[in-house]
């Protein structure tokens, strides 16, 4: 029995682990049941009661026993009330607290549809073995011969007995197998029903969710109509008071009576002008743009490609659509000629817009402006705040209101005269149906079949002027062609003079029949670049800062760099595109299909979205999808000062962040007052800190660095500020100097904020602090011990270096830029646009002799730098390699007098690495240093556009940009060229430059681009290894390098050597190869 009993797991002991009731359990049970008896059983509590305390004391023995722990823990929840209760003797309250259950607790097992019994379930699950016994168990019947028993033979009793218990043993795990596969098949099942259960309740929730948008909806159109009383009033109020401060009292007018005895008129003059003057000359008030108040995000918890709703629009095909946001206003029109609005979270009709006499074929929504292009040559402007809509109206019954919601027929026709107030004004200049149009602000560009382009000013109401399209390829939009696509429109309709525009402030972008997009300047009225690739008429276009998108007939999606003008990618289709949007993930597009074709820009992948994916399954033939427009409705959750925070993960770490500035404040406060400060756990506030700056650091790496959202870099930014708080704030509490060790860390975490964030939005707090914290640094050492200042003071000042490791590289006479002085400005404006605009490399050689940096504060004296970068402990981005294309090269940011430690001063030919501060700013960085140096006056004359590629030009600069180069021997720069003219002025050491003319383009193999990063700029050519100069890479062959070495054979050249002083001008286009021969220091003016 024992074994019996063992073979269930159970032990005697009640502190066993494997027991069914842990003695913790039992003993919270018993002080329980302890402290109610006692509470009964009081000083006042009748003697007739004491037998309750022996009563208790013999169930309180009995708790322990392992047979009874079963009973006792289903009784431990209702039975003790009812024991105490009670008036029984002692022997039954033993036998009730031992034995009994009641029916509700009987009443709660549950019923399970499981063939297994409790039972055979437990035995199914309960392990033989433990997991190291089963490492060593045998099985002698798989794949091995029979031991012979060495006590009998095969047929002896013995053996069969044996056999028969391992086959009685076997069949018992087999059956055990069973219950365990069928266990766990119901298992499968429960949590398929529980997985059907969270789906049930998710539609649930869905459907709470849009009921309570649909509720929000409503109310916030309540809010914006009782807004509106409100003004009314106000407007009234303000109204009666203006009258009454210009109307007269009683004492006044008998003073006017008394004075106007001989007047006999009714009444006095300045009465007449108080009345209002008649209704119909009286202004009306503009209704200001009613912006939504809350955003739509049901559509967020939608499977992507899930169908939303549809709605029956019009009677026959639609040609243009536009909504302002998700489950917001839309706007349709089609050839039935008429222009309805939507209420898209209803899905009803709020009215028909008439005055057009002919269909619309282009329209536009911006906030509660609409714009409409028609075939009777007239533009309309509409403004949708004045629709009389309510939302609430028309609902007499549920069954109304789920007609609208499921867009069947059956829908509610909106009032009559409901968008009478809309329209605000027509525009007509042209001569021919409007092809398309798109407005940004008060600016507006039409395109019509009349082969003109108007741009007009919305807020005077007016044409401004008129660019001309026509080119001597437009005969080719005479086609005969005039078979009929699956939508019914023939083709030689589809193609558009005009099919695409879009502007933004005085850039337009055109795409038109003969595949062309063109890029107009709407200050010149001249087409600024023309971008060639398509090979059909363009049928619309849409570009954001970097990219220009562009869908065409010719069956293609073609994405533009608009910084290069090359093609950056393309997609093909089957058949022509007719529509395309994008947002900032996706790429959507109507190519003449029944479904819209969608391109996830994050997961470079396409799929389809459309009632035509699961067409074929139904046996239906839904109609070709013409038109696609998408808004992504996180684009409008922007703050008033332009900081984005459509993240939630960024708003947490906001939140967070100002938790921690708060924490922050009151150890401040608290430190000020001698207060304790142990109400804040320091230690956890400094990790949270660190998390915050981990956190948004890491997003750094997630995003290309011109595409991370603002937010993280001020959450960045702003967590590196209360790290470095928190570290100065007892120091400077306490008017001490901050440790050096400290102050080191101090200024690293903000010079990172500074450098690798921007600053974000801080950059002048930053800036201000390093520079104060750099004077009190700086003041301090100046009240140090007379004999240490002095010491520090007497040591002389060195210099870099300027011995030439490895030597010049010989030059040719005839290939030297020619060397000049004492020009004037107009001297070299008249050279800079000589020789048709292209002119060569020249050096100056008086231009920056007057420098401090030359002079009395030379940079050539590293514990000068030093003094002006805060000891050397400000941060510079290093690029650590031979040159930024080769393998292995890389970025780190280091403190100034380590980066001279480790790359300047030290022996180049004896060091494995090379470390260049290249291309760095580092004068707004170091205001200081940016007052050892002048603009040369040179930067400021008219200069020409790149030569031979206009696409290279880069937006007109205000101001020179400026960028320091500095490092040692043996740092180059590749072979690139550069889309501003450049003046590179040598302050310290010497540097080579080899320049090739920009129509030598060709034959500089620029790069692809890689990793997203266009590097067209940068040639495939290494000058320092196709000399001799540099170690063959492994990889390039002899063979490479004298193919290469025999293709710029004939291609003329430029070279040069600047030393201290010396100015190069390279003109836009200009390829040129750098490479320091000693420890160099350059500043470049980069201008246009």
């Amino acid at each position: 029995m024992a074994e019996q009993e063992n073979h269930y797991g159970f032990d005697e002991g009640g502190d066993d682990d494997q027991s069914i009731v842990s003695t913790r359990g039992l003993e919270a049970f018993s002080r329980k049941v302890t402290t109610t008896a006692t509470h009964l059983i009081g000083p006042n509590a009748e003697a007739t009661a004491l037998h309750y305390q022996a009563a208790m004391a013999e169930v309180q023995k009995q708790m322990k026993r392992p047979t009874v722990q079963r009973s006792m823990f289903a009784m431990a929840r209702t039975t003790p009330t009812d024991i105490m209760r009670s008036r029984l003797s002692t022997h039954e309250i033993q036998h009730r607290a031992l034995t009994y259950l009641p029916d509700e607790l009987l009443a709660n097992i549950p019923d399970h549809e499981n063939p297994y019994s409790l039972f055979q379930g437990f035995q199914a699950s309960f392990p033989e073995l433990t997991e190291e016994g089963k490492k060593f168990r045998r099985r002698v019947s798989r794949g091995r011969k029979m031991i012979e028993d060495s006590d009998g033979v095969p047929g002896s009793p013995k053996r069969l007995t044996q056999l028969k218990k391992e086959k009685a043993a076997m069949m018992h795990e087999f059956g055990l197998l069973g219950t365990r596969k069928s266990m766990a098949s119901y298992e499968i099942r429960e949590i398929d029903n529980k997985i059907a259960n969270l789906h049930g309740m998710r539609r649930i929730i869905l459907e709470r969710l849009a009921g309570l948008e649909q509720d929000e909806a409503m109310l916030e159109h309540d809010i914006s109509e009782m807004e509106v009383r409100v003004e009314d009033a106000q407007a009234l109020v303000d109204e009666a008071e203006e009258i009454a401060r210009n109307t007269r009292t009683k004492d006044e007018q008998d003073l006017v009576g008394d004075a106007d005895d001989h007047d006999h008129e009714f009444m006095s003059q300045s009465v007449y002008e108080k009345i209002p003057s008649s209704t119909g000359s009286t202004p009306r008030k503009a209704k200001k743009v009613l912006r939504k108040k809350s955003m739509p995000i049901l559509h967020e918890h939608f499977e992507p490609g899930t169908s939303i709703r549809e709605v029956r629009a019009h009677k026959d095909t639609i040609t243009a659509v536009d909504f302002d946001a998700p489950f917001g206003t839309m706007v349709t029109a089609a050839l039935d000629d008429t222009v309805r609005v939507w209420d898209l979270n209803a899905g009803r009709c709020m009215g028909y817009l008439e005055g057009h006499t002919a269909s619309v074929r282009a329209l536009q929504v911006e906030d509660n402006i609409l714009a409409t292009g028609s075939m009777d040559a007239t533009i309309r402007l509409w403004d949708l705040s004045k629709a009389h809509y309510d939302p609430h109206g028309g609902l007499g019954k549920d069954d109304d209101e789920d007609a609208i919601a499921f867009g069947t027929d059956n829908h509610l026709e909106p009032p009559d005269g409901s968008m009478s107030d809309c329209p605000l004004y027509t525009l007509e200049a042209h001569v021919d149906e409007i092809t398309a149009l798109h407005f940004r602000g008060d600016v507006m560009v039409s395109g019509s079949a009349d082969k003109t382009i108007r741009h007009w000013d919305l807020e005077k109401g007016r044409c401004v002027q008129t660019l001309d399209v026509m080119w001597a390829a437009a005969a080719s939009m005479t086609s005969t062609d005039n078979t009929w696509r699956p939508t019914g429109r023939s083709q030689s309709s589809s193609a558009d003079f005009v099919g695409a525009l879009q502007v933004f402030e005085t850039a337009l972008a055109c795409g038109t029949a003969d595949g062309m997009v063109r890029l107009w300047d709407l200050r010149s009225g001249q087409v600024h670049r023309s971008l060639v690739g398509h090979t059909g008429a363009v049928t619309c276009l849409q570009f954001d800062d970097v990219h220009l998108v562009t869908g065409s007939i010719d069956r293609s999606i073609r994405i533009w760099d608009l910084r290069t003008g090359s093609i950056y990618d393309a997609y093909a289709y089957d058949h022509p595109v007719t529509s395309m949007m994008f947002d900032e993930r996706r790429i959507v597009s109507a190519a003449s299909e029944d479904v819209v074709k969608v391109y996830d820009k994050v997961e470079g992948r396409q799929w389809d979205c459309g009632a035509g994916v699961t067409a074929a399954e139904d046996g239906k033939s839904p109609a070709i999808v013409e038109r696609v427009r998408v808004r992504d409705g996180d684009k409008a959750s922007h703050n008033e000062d332009g900081s984005n925070t459509s993240d939630p993960t960024a708003e947490a770490m906001m939140r967070l962040l100002t938790r921690q500035a708060h924490l922050l404040l009151k150890i401040h406060k608290n430190l000020a007052s001698s207060n304790d400060t142990h109400e804040v756990d320091e230690s956890l506030l400094q990790r949270r800190i660190s998390d915050l700056i981990s956190i948004s650091l890491s997003k750094f790496y997630a995003y290309r660095f011109d595409l991370l959202p603002a937010v993280w870099r001020e959450i960045y930014t702003d967590a590196l500020i209360l790290d470095t708080f928190q570290l100065i704030l007892r120091p400077l509490l306490a008017s001490q100097s901050v440790p050096e060790d400290i102050l080191d860390v101090v200024v690293e975490k903000l010079d990172r904020a500074l450098v690798t964030a921007g600053g974000g939005r801080r950059s002048q707090w930053l800036e201000k602090t390093l520079q104060l914290l750099e004077e009190t640094w700086t003041a301090n050492k100046q009240h140090e011990r007379p004999a240490k200042r002095q010491r520090r003071e007497a040591s002389p000042q060195r210099s870099f270096s300027s011995e030439e490791p490895y030597g010049r590289p010989t030059m040719s006479s005839e290939r030297a830029c020619p060397r000049y002085s004492g020009w004037s400005m107009e001297q070299f404006e008249d050279y800079m646009n000589s020789n048709g605009g292209e002119p060569r490399p020249i050096v100056f050689t008086d231009l920056i002799g007057s420098w401090p940096a030359l002079t009395d504060r030379p940079w050539k004296s590293p514990e000068y730098l030093l003094s002006k970068t805060f000891g050397g402990r400000r941060l510079v981005p290093v690029e650590v390699g031979r040159s930024y294309v080769d393998e292995g090269w890389g970025q780190e940011l280091t403190q100034f007098r380590e980066f001279l430690a480790r790359y300047v001063e030290v022996d180049s030919t004896a060091s494995s690495t090379t470390g260049y501060l290249a291309q760095h700013n580092l004068f707004q960085q170091i205001p200081s240093l940016r007052n050892d140096i002048r603009v040369p006056d040179f930067c400021w004359v008219d200069v020409p556009l790149h030569p031979t590629t206009p696409s290279i030009d880069q937006a007109p600069l205000d101001v020179p940009q400026l960028n320091a180069w500095f490092g040692p021997a043996r740092t180059i720069t590749p072979l690139h060229t550069d889309g501003y003219h450049n003046l590179l002025c040598q302050a310290v050491g010497t540097k080579y430059l080899r320049l090739y003319p920009p129509r030598a383009t060709p034959m500089m193999r620029p790069r692809s681009p890689e990793h997203g990063v266009d590097m067209s700029n940068t040639s495939g050519l290494d000058v320092g290894i196709l000399e001799g100069w540099d170690e063959r890479p492994d990889g390039a062959s002899e063979e490479d390098v004298r193919r290469m070495k025999e293709e710029l054979e004939g291609v003329e050249y430029w070279e040069c050597v600047l030393e201290p002083g010396d100015t190069l001008v390279i003109p836009i286009g200009w390829w040129h190869y750098v490479k320091s021969l000693s420890v160099s220091f350059s500043v470049s003016f980069w201008w246009n």
